[in-house]
């Protein structure tokens, strides 16, 4: 035994040592320098996940700043601008008022020529309002969108327009109150003082386009962040499947080893054009071996199979020739510590039309049932013998009314040869074939006895048998016939003598009925024959006094 374990010993070290190797060559250089970052990626992987919300709102928040900052320059310029034209309208139409004045007397129609001039150039728009004025600040004439101010005084007419009164151009372009809205204004008089141009427009009217273009960068914004947060929810939607995938496959992956580790199974994957098969880490627990990805060479795996089991080069050179498509073998394999382990595989060709042969299958470890089959033959044997030897009949039924086994003793009580108590034969067919009994009579059984029956039964030989049958819990029933021949020998002598025992008490009775009719008989001869002496005795004394009354007269 120590000879056979150190010639196993090399093999097993080899094999050891074959399992443990890691894999080498570009891709296992690869992996070893791709493996340090990948880890520390993996590290960074949560922290960064949580840094995207905050990069994103950041992100936001900057660009919300950047055009708001924007906007607001814009806004400025734009004010600016308008103020500037404002300016230079009032100045250049007080320049041409006072030039038109210079040529001829002014009058209202010269005034609303050159106001009409002003409010058709391209420079104003149809909301910008020209008027002209007197030394009083009242309006004189006005353009066609202002007709119902003229005539009215400045004072009047808007609110905040104080130094435009008294500082006239000094006073620049203010921003005035008319009707409630906010108005930009302007005012130049004439050199004498006289008259004067005012140029106004609606705050509005000047921000149109920088409103649109606030608009517009509004509308993209809450479009820019929608999406930026539709592809947040988006990512954090993805990763959060991804990672309950992750979970779920981690979870089934887990649950697998486990269920394989338990259930002592391992998967192989056998890669028969390359010579290379897979195990998974259950199928080295199951071996003892220490687990690893690498691949095993076909040699390694045939070398821990027993030499009197399956041939893994025969079998893999008809899987080759395409004689068979699976593998359902029972064989053993060397454990780690030299005992011999039961193994059935099973495996499937995952392609039949495929020019690379490749199986998948599973090998469960059949070591205890391979002994419980062992222990069960064994005892199963036992028990045979057991009830071969006993000296009663015995048969055994199964739930649907078929053999199991029975003894050669009930072969004997019914007449049936051995070729007909097969098991699995019907209990119907054998009781056709049994000899016919001579009585067959079914005994009262006792009802603590429940799925019980008892019958006396007399075989053509004239023997008697007592069978005692039981129904099991599974169904199944069982016979057992005593032999009672002697019982009834002394049942039918008991039976002879109690019968003669009867005759003699009958006898005896009729004898002792007549002995007391006698009896009664003497008793009432004697009470008759009392009554006579009693009168014998009555006349004697009837005489005796007669004589004496006589004798005395």
């Amino acid at each position: 035994m120590a000879k056979a374990d150190a010639l196993r010993a090399p093999e097993r070290t080899v094999f050891a040592w074959r399992a443990r190797r890691e894999p080498a060559g570009l891709a296992g250089n690869a992996k070893m320098i791709a493996a340090p970052a990948y880890k520390k990626l993996l590290a960074a992987e949560p922290y960064l996940r949580r840094s995207i919300p905050t990069l994103i709102m950041i992100f936001l928040v900057v660009v919300a700043a950047s055009r708001v900052l924007s906007l607001m320059t814009e806004r400025d310029q734009i004010e600016r601008d308008a103020r500037s034209m404002i300016a230079l309208a009032a100045g250049h139409a007080a320049t041409s008022l006072e030039l038109a004045a210079r040529q001829q007397p002014a009058s209202d129609a010269a005034r609303q020529e050159i106001v009409d001039a002003f409010a058709r150039d391209g420079s104003l728009s149809p909301r910008h309002v020209v008027a002209v004025i007197d030394r009083g600040l009242k309006l004189v004439t006005a353009s066609r969108n202002a007709d119902a101010w003229v005539g009215g005084s400045l004072d009047s007419l808007f609110l905040g327009g104080q130094p435009l009164f008294m500082f006239g151009e000094r006073a620049g372009v203010l921003n005035v109150i008319v009707g409630g809205e906010v108005w930009f204004a302007g005012l130049h008089m004439t050199t004498d003082r006289t008259s004067g141009v005012l140029v106004m427009a609606p705050q509005d009217a000047v921000l149109a386009g920088w409103s649109k273009t606030v608009s517009l960068n509004v509308t993209l914004f809450v479009l820019t962040a929608t999406v930026l947060i539709v592809i947040l929810y988006a990512y954090f939607s993805q990763a959060s499947r991804a990672a309950a995938a992750d979970r779920l496959y981690l979870e089934a992956h887990q649950r697998v080893d486990l269920a394989l580790v338990r259930g002592r199974c391992g998967l192989w994957d056998w890669d028969m054009s390359r010579g290379r098969m897979y195990w998974s880490r259950s199928m080295f627990d199951m071996l003892g071996y220490e687990p690893c990805e690498a691949m095993l060479s076909f040699g390694e795996v045939a070398k821990i199979i027993h030499p009197d089991d399956e041939d893994l080069f025969e079998l893999a050179n008809r899987i080759a020739a395409r004689e068979t498509d699976q593998i359902d073998q029972v064989f053993r394999m060397r454990h780690a510590d030299g005992q011999w382990v039961w193994m059935r595989a099973r495996a499937q060709v995952l392609d039949a039309d495929a020019p690379e042969v490749h199986l998948i299958g599973i090998a469960v470890d059949v070591t205890e049932q391979r002994h419980l089959a062992q222990r069960s033959e064994a005892a199963d044997m036992r028990l045979r013998t057991a009830i071969e030897s006993i000296g009663e009949s015995f048969v055994l039924w199964d739930a649907h009314q078929r053999l199991v086994m029975c003894n050669t003793k009930f072969q004997q009580d019914t007449g049936l040869p051995a070729s007909e108590v097969r098991p699995g034969a019907t209990r119907q067919q054998i009781e056709k074939r049994m000899t016919a009994f001579v009585t067959d009579r079914r005994m009262p059984h006792p009802a603590s006895s429940k799925g019980g029956a008892s019958y006396e039964r007399q075989l053509a030989d004239g023997r008697w048998l007592q069978v005692n049958e039981l129904t099991l819990r599974d169904g199944s029933t069982v016979s057992v016939g005593t032999e009672i021949t002697q019982i009834k020998l002394h049942q039918e002598k008991l039976v002879d003598s109690e019968r003669r025992l009867m005759a003699t008490i009958h006898d005896l009775s009729l004898a002792r009925k007549a002995e007391e009719e006698r009896s009664r008989e003497l008793v009432e001869l004697n009470r008759k024959y009392m009554r006579e002496t009693e009168r014998a005795e009555a006349a004697n004394r009837a005489k005796s006094e007669f004589l004496a009354n006589m004798s005395h007269e």
